[in-house]
């Protein structure tokens, strides 16, 4: 073993080698050289940099080196496009880093900070080939969320005491609470005509989308939506930094928990960090997100990308405990290789990743063959869902079974919403009343080893490729909802991907506030007891400890094998139900349940759906069909 060791250690060296040489003989422009020593600090880096990528593009250089330092990034003198931005809200952009169209192309940073001022996208590209982002930190200097202490209760009033975190600007308007990019200049500054341009890429927002945290242990508080605040409820300011909030709980918190609130439903995903769409064999490594206003990292139809030593953490001794508003990573559309290795992901508003196509409604038939499509969701606007060459698949919406195959022969964009598609040939019967295609062939192969992902808001991931999947070696802890989850709808995110191979393994789950795994695609089971839709997964040797009995949840399962698991239980939270299902599966087939262990008493019962087929139950401790 020790003899194995070294030789790692040797081929460890001999790469890092390797790339310092590549690297020594590649055409390298330093931003350095265009002024960033003339600099106060807090002075705006962006047209520093923007001249920077310039000379990048016109001197076809290999990369550009930010040098160490805190570099403070405005909107102001920013690059500006109109980009479609998958689950996040799309138009007019301003982006630091605009790295459209690079090909071999590295942004290196000697462990840059890369502080942001309102409504920007910090990095962004397309169609780039070969991009590697490497060596830096994203940060925000306001965070876009509110974040507030319990330090008092008021029963008597309805009321509760926050204090306010030091990061957060808000005022108080007519008992309602604002929170702001930047104190404004007058109270009505709303009624003021003609604002600058860059004042409109500030921001501001209310309480309307909240959940709570424990300020000692930074976990989610469980059962989240019993605390939720009403809509835009009352607020006096009791003392600077003080506010106090009447009628807005159905249940009073603790004194110690942390309200945070990402603000109005929507828009609230104006800024992730970095944007790469319509790009080849992406690679970001040692690259760390402290926070952004939607998502950490979102991929939209590219081919491969690596995720190596990614980090979505709560920067040190911030108090903050909210990184991202979104999704730590969110992949839409893509295909090839994704890999997520060695990364950590904690504190998001949503889930760690997020790997799914985009299903678009078949509006009508015109010609023969040509079919006009709508995008339904208002952030998947504009984007590129099929092109010429790409295989597709028609479904009926309610209950998202397939019934034909095409190959699409050309489309062409009629605006953000509706594009028409020619294919090659249309369904033998004709096109169904309420259809829906989506794209076969941009299904990407998903591997995630060796990562944490812990005190999210809602599941630790979302997957929904019909490529071969892989989980493995990680731990996912204390999210809000579930562990891993399947889903698929034609109702709301319309989000597509069927999965047919997927393999969990080796994993840690702790005290996930759902179930453990969740098979939850948008049909009726009821309904459609014999639709299929998400299967072939394989969940084995994981190590759960729970705080609640709920292992596994499903239905239109084809195909699941949960097998030689351990169950424990823990004291995260009170004593649970210990009457309701701990599997329940409402429909499905090809259902194994064996060789677990649960050494807790009662058992962990097995629920089926009446009209699905029973599971098989094989060598299992402390797990029993109900009813038996």
């Amino acid at each position: 073993m020790k003899a194995l060791r070294i030789l790692s250690l040797l081929l460890i060296a001999s790469h890092q080698l390797s790339v310092s040489a590549t690297f020594a003989s590649a055409r390298l422009i330093d931003a350095a050289d265009f002024g960033l020593a003339e600099l106060a600090s807090g002075d705006d880096a962006t047209p520093i940099f923007r001249r920077a990528v310039e000379a990048c593009k016109q001197q076809n250089a290999d990369g550009l080196i930010i040098p160490t330092g805190a570099w403070h990034l405005y909107p102001d003198y920013a690059f500006e496009e109109n980009l479609a931005v998958a689950n996040n809200n799309p138009g007019v952009k301003r982006v630091a880093f605009l790295l459209s169209g690079m090909k071999d192309f590295s942004l290196i940073g000697k462990d840059a900070h890369l502080v942001c001022h309102g409504q920007l996208i910090p990095i962004s590209a397309d169609e780039a080939t070969a991009l590697t982002l490497k060596g830096f930190s994203i940060d925000w200097a306001n965070p876009f969320h509110f974040q507030g202490e319990v330090i008092a209760l008021h029963p008597e009033l309805n009321a509760f005491d926050l204090r306010v975190h030091e990061e957060v600007v808000y005022e108080v308007r007519g008992q309602r609470l604002i929170f702001r990019e930047k104190p404004s200049p007058t109270p009505n500054t709303w009624k003021e005509w003609a604002p600058p341009t860059t004042e409109r890429m500030a921001w501001e927002h209310n309480l309307q989308w909240n959940m709570w945290f424990d300020g000692n242990t930074k976990h989610p508080i469980p059962g989240e939506h019993q605390w939720a605040l009403e809509p835009d409820p009352q607020v006096q300011e009791v003392a600077a930094g003080v506010i106090r909030i009447f009628d807005a709980v159905r249940l009073m918190p603790n004194v110690g928990w942390v309200l945070t609130v990402k603000g109005m439903v929507s828009p609230n995903r104006t800024s992730p960090a970095i944007r790469i769409a319509r790009s080849k064999d992406l690679h970001i490594e040692d690259v760390t997100i402290h926070h952004a206003g939607g998502m950490g990292i979102i991929v939209q139809r590219t081919d491969g990308a690596t995720l190596r030593n990614v980090n979505v953490t709560l920067p040190p001794d911030s108090g903050r405990l909210v990184t991202t508003t979104a999704d730590a990573t969110h992949f839409n559309g893509c295909r090839g290789d994704i890999l997520l290795e060695d990364c950590t992901f904690e504190n998001m508003l949503d889930d760690a990743t997020n790997i799914h196509g985009c299903f678009v409604r078949i509006e009508r038939l015109i010609g023969d063959k040509t079919l006009i499509c709508r995008r339904i969701h208002s952030q998947q606007r504009g984007l590129i869902v099929m092109e010429a060459g790409d295989e597709v698949r028609f479904l009926t919406s309610g209950n998202l079974q397939p019934y034909a195959d095409a190959s699409v022969v050309s489309t062409r964009e009629l605006n953000s919403d509706l594009f028409e598609v020619t294919l090659n040939q249309l369904p033998a019967d004709g096109v169904r009343e309420a259809s829906a295609l989506y794209n076969t062939t941009w299904q990407p192969k998903l591997t995630i080893r060796s990562c944490t992902v812990r005190n999210n808001r809602a599941r630790t991931m979302l997957i929904a490729t019909a490529g071969d999947v892989l989980i493995e070696d990680s731990t996912f802890e204390h999210s809000s909802m579930a562990g891993i989850q399947f889903e698929g709808d034609n109702g709301f995110w319309w989000e597509s991907g069927p999965t047919r191979n997927v393999l969990i393994r080796r994993n840690l789950f702790r005290n996930n506030a759902g179930a453990v795994l969740r098979v939850a695609p948008q049909i009726d089971a009821t309904r459609y007891p014999d639709a299929l839709y998400h299967g072939g997964i394989t969940f084995e040797q994981n190590k759960i400890e729970t705080f609640h009995r709920l292992i596994v949840e499903g239905l239109a399962i084809d195909g699941l094998d949960f097998r030689s698991n351990t169950i424990e239980m823990t004291d995260f939270a009170p004593t649970p139900d210990t009457a309701s299902p701990s599997f329940k599966i409402a429909s499905g087939r090809n259902i194994m349940i064996q060789h677990n262990n649960f050494s807790d008493d009662p058992p962990l019962k097995v629920q089926v759906g009446h009209e699905s087929p029973r599971p098989t139950l094989v060598g299992n401790r402390g797990v029993i069909l109900e009813g038996r």
